[in-house]
């Protein structure tokens, strides 16, 4: 935890996880969660498996989910799966949805008509032009 009257410079690298409420200018990589409370501020690059802001972040994210409250503020780029904006929540930047690994599909022989099992790769995306076509 970084306290309210706490200011950090410089790099860490975690495998628990951090709550801010002061503020921190470097780099975090996180293997968990990152929160950014009300009295929290952020400047750098942020990398965790989930990130909560509901202070100020300003930089780049790259988390599997990333949520801003009401009254959080994300200035930057964010490369997310999942990204959660509340009402009353800000975000001036740009975004990057992370696709999930490709879909494996399988069909037996009695939806392909013959007797041999066919798999294929789909992405999420052809994946959903092919269901559509």
């Amino acid at each position: 935890m970084v306290s309210g009257e706490a200011h950090l410079v410089g790099d860490l690298s975690l495998s628990d996880s951090l709550h801010i409420d002061g503020s921190i200018k470097g780099n975090v990589k996180s293997a968990s969660d990152v929160i950014i409370g009300k009295t929290g501020s952020f400047e750098g690059d942020l990398s965790a498996v989930n990130v909560l802001i509901s202070g100020r972040f300003q930089g780049n994210i790259s988390a599997q989910r990333m949520e801003i409250v009401a009254g959080g503020r994300v200035d930057g780029e964010v490369e997310v799966a999942e990204l959660v904006i509340e009402s009353g929540g800000h975000f001036n930047g740009s975004s990057r949805i992370r696709s999930e690994a490709p879909r494996r599909l399988s069909y037996s022989e009695t939806d392909a008509g013959d007797s041999s099992e066919d798999v294929m790769d789909v992405e999420p995306e052809e994946q959903d032009k092919q269901s559509t076509g």
